[in-house]
């Protein structure tokens, strides 16, 4: 028979163990939440190190893009007075200082292509006009642009379709008639010219570029009496234009 306190003893025994074993578990219980604690702390100063970081680096890139901005605005308003007095070379310098900074700005690449028309840049103004009508495909006058730079490089079929995206986009300017119709005469495409110029005409009737244009389409087209009617009309509006009086005369010498 077991005695009595050898059953105590081995009873506190494996009481002891136990208690041992519950307090070592308690104890890295304690040190697992004592880590966890101190990676959630330094995971929230990582995430607020990377926060003020974030902020920082958006700080100074909106500091930077406002002095760029500023650049880009000081260089525009100084190209526009040089525009404004046809120094072109200087305009020209001052634009392209101004895409360097912002390639897309519309206003700028509208002012160099401009600048390009005027300096007879043809082939430049061309590469300005697609580029703003990528940025801006809605805008007739880009079309129109280009159009002007297509038809001074001889590119009579592509100055066609230029003008003509540009009149459908907006129809009521009597100078793109009048720019259509002169490609028509180009190509030899009598009918196209003297439809274009008689919408020219019917947008502005007292427009004696529209009427000259019409007047010698119907020359081209051997319709002399008409021709002699709309120089007559011309006439009436401007009386003291030589030219015409001229083509009126031989007109009437002839027929």
């Amino acid at each position: 028979m077991i005695q009595p306190y050898l059953i105590i003893a081995a009873s506190t025994g494996i009481a002891g163990i136990f208690y041992h074993r519950s307090h070592a578990d308690l104890k890295e219980k304690r040190t697992q939440r004592a880590y966890e604690r101190e990676q959630r702390r330094l995971a929230g100063q990582i995430r607020g190190k990377n926060k003020l970081r974030t902020r920082l680096s958006l700080t100074e890139k909106s500091r930077k893009l406002v002095t760029s901005l500023a650049q880009v605005n000081t260089f525009l308003r100084k190209a526009e007075t040089h525009f404004a007095r046809q120094e072109w070379s200087e305009a020209e310098k001052l634009l392209i200082q101004a895409l360097a900074l912002d390639e897309n700005n519309t206003k700028a690449n509208r002012i160099l292509g401009l600048t390009y028309l005027h300096q007879g840049n043809w082939r430049r103004a061309e590469l300005i006009f697609n580029l703003l009508l990528e940025l801006e495909p809605r805008e007739a006058t880009h079309f129109g642009n280009l159009g002007l730079a297509f038809y001074h490089q001889n590119k009579y079929a592509l100055a066609r379709e230029a003008y003509q995206s540009a009149l459908r986009l907006d129809g009521k300017k009597a100078s793109r008639w009048i720019s259509l119709g002169q490609v028509f005469l180009k190509i030899k495409d009598l009918n196209g010219a003297l439809d274009s110029f008689e919408k020219a005409v019917r947008l502005e009737r007292r427009n004696t570029d529209s009427l000259a244009a019409l007047a010698e389409v119907h020359e081209l087209r051997s319709e002399p009496v008409k021709a002699m009617k709309v120089y007559e009309h011309i006439l009436d509006i401007s009386p003291y234009n030589e030219e015409v009086k001229v083509r009126l005369a031989e007109l009437k010498i002839r027929n």
